[in-house]
């Protein structure tokens, strides 16, 4: 089961993946094998794809970011030195 996960997230998060589909469907085109209707049909539907992997890395980046940028501050106060004073 651990192998298909592997494959199912390499499919929907690897933009090699979907270039390579990209440069497939482009000669598939250039070979008169499909439709330019197809072809446009898919063309956006891939490229649909590469946009969302681009949104899931930039808000993982920004949530690295986030992450190591935060600091807190925290302070103790001695109430029994308060009120030797």
């Amino acid at each position: 089961m651990n192998q298909v996960q592997k494959v199912v997230d390499s499919e929907l998060n690897d933009e090699s993946v979907i270039k390579e589909q990209l440069l497939e469907l482009q000669m598939r085109l250039e070979l008169e094998e499909i439709e330019e209707e197809d072809f446009k049909v898919a063309e956006a539907d891939l490229f649909a794809r590469l946009r969302a992997i681009k949104s899931r890395q930039l808000d993982m980046m920004s949530q690295i970011y986030t992450a190591e940028s935060s600091s807190m501050t925290i302070e103790f106060t001695d109430d029994e030195s308060s009120d030797r004073r």
